[in-house]
């Protein structure tokens, strides 16, 4: 169920209205999230100038979910700069047209994730999407439904947070034993703060989460647990 949500293989999808089947899914969102990060780390292997390589990568990272999160995200600016009541900007989340903020912010998102992949190691790519969807539990296990109805709420009801926190903790323990673990600590930490700050700011706007405010929060997880991996500079204190 978790895969088939996730992503586009065509798995899960017979068991998609028993409720039994949702119950442990988001229990197995970070492991989803390890595998998605095994496909973009043998892209990242292909030997291609570093470009053209982030291209591929990220082209990959958005297809493999067709897209899901990235509609969530522009779904979410739309409604949440728009000088509307929260009534109101609810209304705008579920019209499925882009505007101005959201393409903007479209745009900003793949912008700031494509230069992150020209410059971070292929560990980066596996470790982002398990904190990206581990993040994603959290904010379901946690934030106030912005409905009582809808995908938000219905996994919110089966959300597994500890489950999902130790998976997501088994998963970047065993990358620790191959990458750096300072790197990966930090990018679990940096993904879980930029979380927290999404979801706060989205549940203000809209009086909690939908399902597309939960996608959101993954993704700035994800950009941040990415950006974590960058080669700071070492005026700044960073590694060469």
């Amino acid at each position: 169920m978790a895969l088939g949500f996730l992503t586009v293989l065509p798995v899960g999808r017979r068991a998609a209205d028993k409720d039994s089947a949702w119950r442990w899914a988001t229990a197995w969102f970070p492991v989803v999230g390890l595998l998605i990060g095994g496909g973009l780390y043998a892209v990242m292997a292909v030997p291609v100038p570093a470009v053209p390589r982030a291209a591929l990568v990220l082209a990959l990272w958005v297809g493999v979910s067709g897209g899901l999160h990235e509609d969530g995200w522009t779904d979410c600016l739309d409604a949440a700069f728009a000088p509307r009541s929260r009534a109101r900007r609810l209304e705008i989340l579920k019209d499925p047209h882009i505007g101005a903020h959201g393409a903007s912010g479209l745009a900003i998102l793949l912008l700031l994730r494509f230069a992150g992949l020209t410059a971070v190691p292929a560990s980066a790519v596996v470790a982002a999407p398990v904190v990206g969807r581990w993040a994603m539990v959290l904010s379901l296990a946690l934030a106030t439904p912005a409905r009582p109805t809808g995908l938000g709420a219905r996994f919110a009801v089966s959300a597994r947070p500890l489950a999902a926190t130790l998976a997501t903790a088994t998963a970047l323990g065993g990358l620790a034993l191959v990458f750096p673990a300072g790197r990966l600590l930090a990018a679990w930490s940096l993904g879980a703060i930029a979380s927290w700050a999404c979801a706060v700011f989205l549940s203000r706007r809209f009086g909690g989460l939908t399902g597309d405010g939960h996608g959101a929060v993954g993704l700035a997880a994800e950009l941040a647990a990415l950006w974590a991996f960058l080669p700071w500079p070492a005026s700044l204190g960073g590694p060469h």
